[in-house]
């Protein structure tokens, strides 16, 4: 009886460990909203994306309870014009890092739904095409 317990306490830990770590399949570092003045409707997100697994992973969406909408923007040059243009989804491929920066990729977030200050912390929820999401938190700084 004893040992039947234990085998099954044993097997609800691993099982734990598991989703845990699938909960959390990326490193991300310095991830922080640029700072504007209330009346503007829209912030931009950046952070550095590292994926030391040898799986890769890709981001289909994210959200936030402190933002109507986000979604990831990439700068681009045409003609000697710079403008944006969403994407549908960003792939971090195994053993790389991807960083989201002004002038290049970053997050749009659209219609603050409070008043955004340096030092706020924001949490934002990645949403990855297996189902699975990942939850940080962004500081809003200059």
């Amino acid at each position: 009886m004893i040992n039947r317990q234990f085998q099954l306490l044993l097997s609800l830990i691993l099982l734990m460990l598991a989703l845990g770590a699938e909960a959390a399949p990326l490193n991300i570092t310095d991830a922080w909203i640029k700072n504007l003045p209330p009346v503007v409707p829209m912030r931009a997100g950046y952070m550095q994306i590292e994926n030391s697994s040898d799986t890769p992973y890709r981001i289909t969406g994210v959200e936030s309870e402190v933002f109507t909408t986000i979604d990831i923007h990439e700068s681009i040059e045409k003609n000697g014009m710079m403008s944006m243009q969403p994407i549908s989804s960003l792939v971090i491929e195994a053993g790389t890092t991807v960083k989201l920066a002004p002038g290049g990729i970053h997050l749009m977030m659209m219609e603050p739904k409070q008043v955004l200050k340096p030092g706020d912390r924001v949490n934002i929820s990645l949403e990855y095409d297996n189902g699975s999401t990942q939850i940080l938190q962004m500081t809003v700084r200059q």
